[in-house]
């Protein structure tokens, strides 16, 4: 039950008839897992916290450099050299003290037993990683346990974004972005991003599982593809086919 102090801080939130009590005391109890806590991590995470997402688990092998402030604006020159997952759960309880955080440090996929367990109790999962094989790692956790997951994407000046639903009735990623096509990668170490163009994804990413978790329904298997030097937003409906789909 929200108290008073809670109605205050989420009130600009529960003025919204999308959200609204009900979705809020919602969100309150969720409870989401993001996968890479760096540009589009910290940023997604710290919209969920401000939003006052229940509990948030925090999974990277990474530690803070000086070549990731420019964009990953959770963390602070005094942060470099330590994990990003606790160098952001820092930041995160600073945020807001009411949320639960926990933080893995290491790289999702490389232990599939505790990469299982970390997702029980979960209601969604964030992809917030940079390279195909962590991504389809997640794919294929998140569809053998029924859990829904929001991929994002982005480097240079483009980005993207797609949410997958637990079923997968609406398709997969892995059909969207085969392993061969592995070498056009979104890698900003090699290709280079613009903060800016983090902060748009990861809000979108945000939003769809805040909307998610308040209740409201998704547009699965929408990839949107952002453009930010032409400002334009483009949708490819991801088609299903076999071996996508779990019962």
């Amino acid at each position: 039950m929200l108290n008073d102090e809670l109605l205050e801080r989420y009130s600009r939130q529960i003025l919204l008839p999308e959200i609204d009590l009900v979705g809020q005391e919602k969100i309150r109890q969720g409870s989401v897992l993001v996968v890479g806590c760096g540009g589009l991590g910290s940023m997604v995470a710290l919209f969920l916290a401000g939003a006052g997402v229940g509990k948030l688990t925090l999974v990277d092998g990474d530690s803070v450099e000086l070549s990731n402030l420019h964009r990953q604006l959770a963390y602070r020159e005094s942060d470099v050299d330590q994990p990003k997952a606790r160098a952001l759960k820092n930041q995160l309880l600073a945020l807001n003290s009411e949320v639960t955080v926990t933080s893995a440090f290491r790289r999702f996929g490389d232990d599939a037993e505790s990469d299982a367990e970390l997702l029980k109790g979960m209601d969604i999962v964030i992809d917030a990683t940079d390279n195909l094989a962590s991504r389809y790692a997640i794919e294929r956790f998140t569809r053998d346990a029924m859990k829904p997951w929001i991929m994002g994407a982005a480097t240079r000046l483009h980005g993207q974004v797609a949410a997958f639903s637990q079923s997968r009735a609406e398709g997969c990623y892995q059909f969207l972005a085969p392993s061969e096509d592995d070498s056009r990668g979104f890698d900003c170490r090699n290709e280079g991003i613009l903060g800016p163009v983090i902060g748009v994804i990861a809000a979108w990413q945000a939003q769809d599982a805040l909307l998610f978790l308040s209740g409201q329904q998704l547009e699965w298997g929408v990839l949107r593809i952002y453009d930010s030097v032409q400002q334009r937003i483009d949708r490819l409906q991801v088609t299903t086919r076999d071996g996508c789909h779990r019962s």
